[in-house]
């Protein structure tokens, strides 16, 4: 049962978040019909789930926003700003009372309070009703009451099919079909008719149901949710004041005890007892209809056949399945394939020295075959950043609105894919950042009017994939970081000598020190120093770097770079000194040959000329204290990150590698450009250069 919860809740985030991003857009672009399409269906999902787990508040709390949004639907009432902003409400109440439903925890009385408030808010906008004014108490609203008698209440009887499961069809989706176009009161088993355990057939649905069912449907609408079942089950489905359809019943399912079950489940508070022969008996079993198909829907499934057909000839794609793996399970598979990377490696490493060419062929073979095996893995755990990036939508208008701001978001490069674990630990440091945007980049609006510009701020937020990393900027419109503030406040922290000469880009840079604030007042959203180094911090655990450019009264730009995954890359080995080190190849521009004539011409200087063009040099050896290598050769490997290219000194290319990412513990934490290791075939540890860092050290 807790494999089905968890499913649950999963199902229940993915629904409420369709639910804010609709509502989102809906603030954003205005009301359309898809997005209240989007959200009714939500809420109907949510609340069909936990109709199923027996979640009772979630049902009942679900029902009345959904009354609404079918309302608004049916283009009975208008929805407006404040029906957004209830609705959004309703979602962040709806996802607390989901988690407390599941961990079967009492609702604290100020939340219950909140639930009542919200259900009564939306029941005062429903038709005829006198919605709330903003001074009136919520908690002096009653409900209106609606009689039974207005009420359309219908029974249904149905028994399968001993073949019923080779149909593929779910009981609990029929339930839960149920519960989207109206509400189940009670739903009765019938276990009369299951036999002992030694002559139970597991397949065989021996389980009938009697269901009091409440909706403001035609008989033809309810007999529609079993229409493509109808001949795999025996069904009756009457009005609950119908007493002759209910005496039919009673007579035809004589063995099932039909009218102490009926009575006991509190269907009926009574039943006239009706005296059945068994020719009676079979009498009105005769008298009932055939459970058949109607022709119309036999007409609607061959022009639903016939089209199927069309679209088969003109080459439609096939609708694809997707299935719910456990993420834990993902990464266990990724750590196995790991270790049968550096096993493989070791295996080619011997047949290497074996000189065996058919040893060399198979191993050659199975590397192969691994790295198309690693990368179908890997592709398991890489997301779109677009379902991400889409809640931040609210809480960009949250921020806007609670500070006065008129601000318009921008996403773009959402199909962008990084890996799953990437994409959790980024969400915290973005929101950070696009909340500092808002607060202090984007101006007021009469500021922005005397500026020149638009009352409306922008605020983009783009992602993309650049030389093996994906790129993330977070870029405004607003009056940009005055860096003579920035340095002026650093002087008077003590974070930089009064004498420094700094570029502006290390300026800017001071802003993720601990502690630096330059807003003129502090706010419940920033505005204390805190938070800037820890987004700082948390890039960089992800062997990230972070960069700021900024035009003052124009507007800044943070760029974000971080490596797609963090489990394994493709590397490039090489040699310094006496230990190995892996490039990843993705940064890799090409190698060349350090000539002893390019050697004399740089006279000292760390840079030579490539091609026109003056190219900074990094000497390895030097920067990592590695003794002197032997190798008479030496070897340049030009690498790339963002628009900056060095070339780093080696003495031997030994060429690509399957790398996987080991951690090196705490006692590497400070060793300059160094992010992580990996195990050769040979046994040795190579170490990883994290290239940001080394191109950050040199420039």
């Amino acid at each position: 049962m807790e494999e089905e919860v968890e499913i649950f809740l999963e199902d229940c985030e993915d629904q409420l978040g369709l639910m804010e991003g609709a509502l989102v857009s809906i603030q954003d672009s205005g009301v359309d019909a898809d997005s209240i399409g989007t959200i009714f269906r939500a809420m109907h999902t949510i609340k069909g789930s936990a109709g199923m787990f027996g979640y009772d508040n979630i049902v009942k709390f679900a029902h009345a926003g959904e009354n609404l949004l079918d309302a608004a639907r049916e283009g009975l009432i208008e929805v407006n700003e404040e029906m957004v902003d209830l609705f959004l409400q309703c979602k962040d109440y709806l996802e607390h009372l989901i988690e407390v439903e599941i961990r079967e925890e009492e609702m604290e009385s100020s939340q219950k309070s909140l639930g009542e408030n919200l259900v009564k808010a939306l029941i005062s906008y429903m038709p005829g009703e006198k919605p709330l004014e903003k001074s009136e108490d919520l908690g002096q609203i009653k409900e209106p009451s609606m009689s039974e008698e207005e009420i359309l209440r219908w029974h249904i009887s149905i028994r399968f099919h001993k073949d019923f499961f080779t149909t593929g069809m779910s009981i609990h989706s029929i339930f839960n079909f149920l519960n989207k176009i109206g509400k189940v009161i009670i739903n009765q088993p019938i276990l009369y008719h299951i036999p002992l355990l030694e002559a139970l057939n597991p397949l065989h649905p021996y389980i009938g149901f009697e269901i009091l069912f409440e909706a403001d449907l035609p008989y033809e609408e309810i007999e529609e949710v079993f229409e493509f079942i109808i001949d795999d089950v025996d069904l009756m489905i009457f009005e609950h004041t119908d007493e002759e359809s209910l005496s039919q019943l009673i007579a035809s399912r004589k063995e099932d005890l039909l009218s102490q079950t009926l009575l006991d489940a509190q269907f009926y508070t009574e039943i006239e007892t009706v005296d059945v022969s068994e020719e009676k008996t079979e009498e009105i079993k005769k008298s009932l209809p055939e459970v058949n198909k109607p022709e119309e829907l036999e007409i609607l499934e061959n022009e639903k056949t016939e089209s199927k057909t069309v679209t088969k000839s003109t080459g439609a794609p096939k609708v694809s399945s997707s299935l719910r793996v456990d993420a834990t399970k993902i990464d266990l598979l990724i750590n196995y394939m790991s270790e049968i990377v550096i096993a493989n490696s070791k295996i080619i490493t011997l047949s290497e020295e074996l000189d065996n060419s058919e040893l060399d062929e198979a191993s050659s073979r199975m590397r192969e075959l691994l790295e198309v095996v690693r990368e179908g893995i890997m592709d398991i755990r890489m997301v779109q950043v677009g379902d991400s990036f889409a809640k931040f939508r609210r809480i960009v208008n949250d921020t806007a609105k609670k500070i006065g701001k008129n601000v318009e978001f921008i996403i773009t490069g959402g199909e962008t894919e990084l890996d799953k674990t990437v994409v959790e630990r980024i969400s915290d440091p973005l929101v950070h950042m696009l909340r500092n945007s808002i607060d202090h980049g984007i101006e007021e609006p009469s500021d922005r009017i005397k500026a020149g510009k638009s009352s409306k701020g922008r605020v983009d937020l783009r992602a993309y994939t650049d030389s093996g990393t994906i790129v993330i900027e977070i870029e405004d419109d607003g009056k940009g970081l005055d860096k003579n503030r920035i340095l002026a406040k650093a002087i008077e922290n003590g974070l930089i000598s009064s004498t420094a000469t700094l570029s502006d880009a290390e300026i800017y840079k001071l802003i993720f020190e601990a502690g630096l604030s330059t807003a003129e007042k502090v706010s419940d959203i920033s505005g204390r120093g805190v938070g800037m180094d820890v987004v700082r911090r948390n890039i960089e655990d992800l062997r990230g770097s972070i960069d700021i450019t900024s035009a003052l009264g124009k507007g800044s730009k943070i760029t974000i770079r971080l490596p797609l995954t963090l489990a394994s890359i493709d590397g490039f080995l090489v040699q310094v000194g006496h230990t190995k080190y892996i490039i990843p190849l993705e940064s890799i521009q090409e190698c060349i040959e350090l000539t002893q004539e390019e050697l004399e011409g740089m006279k000292g200087n760390e840079f030579i000329n490539l091609r026109g063009d003056m190219l900074p040099l990094m000497d390895v050896r030097v920067v990592l204290n590695e003794e002197k290598s032997e190798s008479a050769r030496k070897n340049i490997v030009i690498v790339r990150f963002g628009e900056k290219i060095v070339g780093l000194l080696v003495d031997e290319l030994l060429g690509e590698h399957q790398t996987v990412i080991k951690p090196l513990g705490d006692a590497f934490v400070n060793v300059t450009g160094i992010s992580g290791g990996s195990i050769l075939g040979s046994g040795e540890v190579a170490l990883i250069f994290d290239i940001a860092r080394l191109i950050e050290y040199k420039i």
